[in-house]
């Protein structure tokens, strides 16, 4: 039997509780684990504290922090056991970073914006880029490949517009956003029955379509909107305006799934009408 830590409010509880659950009496699940294994709960966890914070939820927060923190302590216990790193080694490479990228806090330099640090802050990460040197022609702008794609779109649309590679207005963007959608139209041409399309229009029409959401996120951006944002609002709002109807058809003993298209439409706009009073 592994002793179990008293001293919970530590950083050091963590790692004795993760080390014994990769331990010769720990957890089957646990030892089992590999960093690529543990990838998606690392993007779970992320996305559930994101939720957490959107929702002004502090309880949840603290609870979605700390699932967060465990996924850093395994990682880094599973480094350690290939001699990789350790957390300390984590812990040291961050506060380094976060000194070296501040040095209007720690150091002489001034700075009087937010916008003059984050300035300063891509200047500093540029000079540490030109120290370790990363394969540029798979990942020129060095944008995360695991970012969920709307937001990479944003993020690589910020990035070219540092080197002048953008366009000037919205407008600009509207314009071009309108011709994506015309080239998924044209595709299409009025066709409902998808599966007629040949193999060739099926995969042009994969790639208009990504170039029309990836024109949308840039809309978003010089919108002053950052796109994932946006949707993940837009999709809680349909999923609570969804469950409305449900519990409107509960209410009025009706079976959503038997209604007709026009009855749900109608549903679907008294519950707009009531979610906007």
């Amino acid at each position: 039997m592994v002793t179990t830590p008293t001293h919970l409010k530590s950083m050091d509880a963590l790692i004795d509780i993760v080390a014994a659950l990769r331990g010769p009496q720990g957890c089957p699940w646990d030892k089992d684990q590999t960093h690529q294994s543990l990838t998606p709960f690392a993007i779970e966890e992320t996305f559930e504290l994101v939720e957490a914070i959107e929702a002004l939820n502090d309880s949840a927060m603290k609870e979605e922090l700390g699932d967060v923190l465990f996924q850093v302590a395994l990682h880094s216990q599973l480094a350690e056991e290939r001699k990789a790193f350790t957390i300390e080694d984590v812990l040291e490479t961050l506060n380094t970073k976060m000194i070296r990228r501040h040095p209007h806090v720690f150091g002489n330099e001034t700075t009087h914006s937010k916008e003059e640090v984050l300035t300063q802050w891509e200047i500093i990460k540029s000079k540490e880029k030109l120290l370790t040197p990363i394969q540029t022609s798979e990942n020129p702008l060095n944008v995360p490949v695991g970012l969920p794609s709307l937001q990479r779109s944003y993020k690589i649309g910020q990035k070219t517009n540092k080197t002048g590679f953008d366009w000037s207005t919205a407008s600009e963007v509207k314009i071009k956003l309108l011709e994506e959608l015309e080239e998924v139209n044209e595709i299409l041409q009025g066709q409902e029955d998808l599966a007629s399309l040949s193999q060739e229009d099926q995969q042009h029409l994969e790639e208009e379509v990504g170039d029309l959401l990836f024109t949308v996120a840039q809309y978003a951006r010089h919108l002053g909107l950052e796109p994932e944002s946006s949707l993940r609002k837009a999709n809680k709002k349909f999923e609570r305006r969804y469950a409305m109807m449900l519990d409107l058809c509960k209410i009025n003993k009706k079976n959503f799934n038997q209604l007709t298209a026009s009855e749900k439409e109608d549903l679907w706009k008294k519950v707009k009408e009531k979610n906007q009073s």
